[in-house]
């Protein structure tokens, strides 16, 4: 879990910039917390695809859904959650392979693997889940030092200023333009 926190002074200088409200800040700030959260998650999604090769966003996007906005008594916060656990090797670019001690695939040895297909019929590599022959089930490769690097590195390493972008917006659209108001 990461902890942001933005610079109150910057906060109280834009809404004085735009003779803002209370009101208007603290609607303008739940606002930009909620627009800033949805484009990290956008923005770790694509570049998690890329960095760990994989197929399609599908299996991103599963793991990348759990993100809450909560409003107490002060501003606002978001939590977000990012599930780093190992994933279907089917779900990666590649090609498995046989070795003489099982299967690799993306550089990975699976000793005791072999290949199999999927649910949809592509080649993988399979391991067996018990000293018996049945149950199979597909093997995971581990993703979670790489993707937490690429999320803390990459993706919050810029959340400051995505944030006051979308603040400095929205307090400009409640003062001059007047969103929100009923």
């Amino acid at each position: 879990m990461l902890a942001f926190d933005f610079d109150q002074g910057e906060l109280r200088r834009i809404a004085d910039e735009f003779d803002a409200s209370e009101k208007d800040l603290r609607n303008a700030y739940s606002r930009a917390l909620r627009r800033t959260a949805q484009t990290m998650k956008t923005r770790a999604r694509k570049g998690l695809r890329t960095k760990l090769h994989l197929r399609t966003a599908a299996e991103l996007r599963r793991r990348l859904q759990g993100f809450r906005f909560k409003r107490g008594n002060d501003m606002g916060s978001v939590r977000m959650w990012f599930g780093l656990n190992d994933m279907r090797v089917s779900a990666f670019k590649g090609r498995a392979s046989r070795t003489a001690t099982g299967a690799s695939f993306g550089g990975q040895d699976f000793p005791g693997g072999f290949i199999g297909s999927n649910a949809k019929g592509r080649p993988t590599v399979k391991v067996r889940a018990g000293s018996r022959a049945y149950p199979v089930k597909e093997a995971r490769m581990p993703i979670d030092d790489e993707a937490q690097t690429f999320i803390e590195d990459e993706v919050f390493g810029e959340i400051e200023g995505v944030f006051f972008h979308y603040f400095r917006a929205e307090v400009r659209a409640r003062t001059i333009y007047g969103v929100g108001e009923q």
